[in-house]
């Protein structure tokens, strides 16, 4: 068998997320089929995150494995010749059998893009989110360094993720003010409005994520920044019992990027 590494981007917008499910549509599948129109036998592949319906990726890892083997470069660029114009392959490349692009990640990194336009509804823009309301940015900083540690995220994730514990290591949080124009330059797939030079970003890092936890911690730094709830209500959510029903909603997914997954040593 012969393995490989690809690098790619999708816009998620239209699809159910990365992960194949049958009869709906997903990264993965497409991913999928347009290798089979390039590669004879048997393929499979396996990515670093599920990402779940409507959110974005400017790094996703996928590994590859073909019984055939293949001369990367020229087939970097017939593969983006034929995948759908949501996805891109930034890079093929070979791989060790034993790479497993989830498992030997050190870290992944989230980014959730937003904007502060106040009393608009819900602003027409496809790949960041609004928060139509007044909020003190201070109070969301705080926030954000609070969440940075090892804390159990049972009060911020959704129902149906089976897994062994809610407690997740964060390397890093921060919200900052920035130009997204920076954060998507290197990107085809995310065209935003010339004028728009100002949003608000979300940066998380850690050593995994639980189902929705980045949309679910928005919302709530949201509701801190609303006065809604108090930023020491917000700490005890983090590392209190937990709660049975939600003052939030969760954050719409059009923000929301996994930016990238970090390994200790090169994949090739």
């Amino acid at each position: 068998m012969n393995y490989y590494k690809a690098t790619i981007q999708y816009d998620g917008t239209n699809y159910c997320g990365f992960q194949w499910q049958k009869d709906i549509p997903s990264i993965q599948n497409d991913f999928n089929q347009s290798l089979t129109h390039l590669m004879s036998g048997k393929i499979t592949t396996m990515g670093a995150s599920r990402t779940d319906t409507g959110v974005h990726a400017i790094e996703q890892v996928v590994k590859v494995t073909s019984e055939n083997h293949i001369e990367c470069e020229s087939f970097l660029i017939r593969l983006n010749e034929i995948l759908p114009r949501q996805i891109r392959c930034l890079e093929f490349v070979p791989c060790e059998g034993s790479f497993r692009p989830a498992s030997d990640s050190i870290s992944k990194e989230y980014r959730y893009l937003f904007t502060n336009v106040l009393n608009s509804g819900n602003v027409d823009q496809l790949f960041l989110a609004n928060n139509p309301y007044q909020l003190d940015f201070d109070l969301m900083k705080k926030c954000a360094r609070e969440i940075v540690g090892r804390h159990s995220f049972h009060n911020f994730c959704s129902a149906g993720s089976n897994v062994k514990t809610t407690v997740r290591d964060i390397s890093s949080c921060d919200i900052s003010e920035i130009d997204p124009h920076t954060v998507l330059s290197h990107s085809e797939l995310f065209v935003l409005p010339q004028n728009l030079r100002q949003c608000y970003q979300l940066r998380i890092e850690g050593n995994g994520f639980l189902k929705h936890m980045v949309r679910h911690l928005m919302s709530a730094i949201w509701l801190v920044g609303g006065g809604k709830i108090s930023p020491d209500e917000f700490s005890s959510l983090i590392n209190g019992p937990e709660k049975m029903k939600r003052l939030w909603k969760i954050a719409s997914p059009r923000g929301l990027y996994l930016y990238q997954s970090k390994y200790s040593t090169p994949q090739r």
